[in-house]
């Protein structure tokens, strides 16, 4: 994956608000110094890339171990967590997706 973006990692806090906002959420948990977190990040930048209106984001695991650990019981990285628009959590999944399977999850979880 050469060249390709990451998404930005950003604080919980800063976007707990967007669960149940009437469209749906990724949370995509990871590490700055795991390759298959990052690997994962660069996958959900270019849906990103695609889907602008898509709300995907970036959680660094180790500084939010509270979120990660404690709210949503995660105990592998890299994690992500569907949310429907109802903030609903729908699907959850450990480990890393090429971009064919996380199309097919959207499209089945309801992400236009």
């Amino acid at each position: 994956m050469p060249n390709k973006k990451a998404l930005p990692v950003i604080k919980y806090s800063d976007i707990k608000q967007n669960l149940g906002n009437g469209k749906p959420v990724i949370l995509a948990f990871g590490m700055t110094h795991c390759y298959s977190c990052i690997a994962m990040s660069k996958v959900f930048f270019q849906v990103l890339e695609e889907h602008s209106n898509f709300q995907i984001y970036s959680i660094d695991s180790q500084k939010e171990r509270l979120v990660s650990r404690d709210i949503y019981k995660l105990e592998e990285m890299p994690a992500q967590i569907f949310f429907d628009a109802e903030g609903t959590e729908v699907f959850r999944h450990t480990g890393a997706y090429k971009k064919a399977v996380v199309d097919i999850i959207l499209n089945k979880y309801g992400f236009e």
